[in-house]
């Protein structure tokens, strides 16, 4: 009778073991190497710097509304990838990049398009309680329209250039001309050294700029590897890859000046 007694605390011992495995093993795969990338990528797709100049008016063009728009359009689908990446559901139920298309297709109606075909898969996945079991197919599916909204942004980056370079050009006229209206030599000096100091801010600024767009390359090429390894997201070696990206992409936002106050930061050009 005792063996018996014994044998059976061993089974119900062995059973509840085997429920724990059950229960345990039913959870959501751990996707953190993709939620860590996305809220990295998130974080630095949205860089109003980029249409903004330190001192000048802030006139708000079409192009940079559009870009603008386009940043907040990224940052949101970045941080829905975050949300199914951590099981967490989408609380969603119409198309949460509705407003940005507007702004973009007078712009850029190839990122318009692609705002559209994003917000309507975030709004599928809010109305179906998408959680982490759905965040394979959602990269899947939007890969092209990511791919294609980077491109329309780094093309929209290209167009502020002329503008760049007329207003670096009013402004040396201009430092010209008040050099020539000086009356001593200390005044001269004065005006040398702000025409120094604007020259400076704007390399700052050029070299930003063409740090952002390498940010943006790093995030089209992060999320294509979200795609390509798609089913093998829980894998090891596809960890350390989405590591190695993001890893890549926080070195290339390192190089990013935020500064508020609009004063010139020292910035190196990205290396490729």
């Amino acid at each position: 009778m005792m063996e018996k007694s014994k044998l059976s605390a061993y089974g119900n011992r062995v059973f509840g073991i085997l429920a724990l495995f059950s229960v345990t093993s039913c959870g959501p795969p751990d996707y953190t190497p993709v939620r860590d990338w996305a809220g990295v990528a998130g974080n630095l797709a949205v860089y109003p710097e980029v249409v903004t100049r330190p001192g000048a008016a802030q006139v708000v063009s079409p192009s940079a509304d559009a870009i603008n728009a386009m940043q907040q359009a990224l940052a949101t689908y970045l941080q829905a990838l975050d949300t199914l990446a951590a099981d967490g559901l989408l609380m969603i139920r119409e198309d949460p990049l509705a407003a940005y298309a507007p702004r973009v297709a007078p712009a850029s109606p190839k990122g318009a398009e692609a705002i559209q075909t994003l917000g309507a898969l975030l709004r599928e996945r809010g109305r179906s309680l998408a959680r982490a079991p759905q965040l394979r197919a959602t990269i899947r599916e939007a890969d092209a329209p990511v791919q294609a909204l980077i491109a329309a942004m780094q093309e929209a980056i290209t167009t502020l250039e002329p503008a760049e370079a007329a207003s670096a050009d009013q402004a040396r006229a201009r430092h010209q001309r008040l050099l020539r209206e000086a009356r001593d030599e200390p005044s001269r000096q004065i005006l040398r050294d702000l025409a120094a100091l604007y020259e400076a801010a704007s390399a700052n600024r050029a070299a930003a700029i063409r740090n952002y767009q390498t940010v943006l390359a790093d995030i089209a090429r992060g999320h294509a590897l979200l795609k390509e390894r798609a089913s093998h997201l829980t894998q090891e070696e596809t960890a350390r890859q989405i590591r190695a990206a993001e890893a890549e992409l926080r070195r290339a936002g390192a190089r990013l000046p935020r500064d508020g106050l609009g004063i010139a930061v020292p910035v190196m050009a990205a290396p490729r």
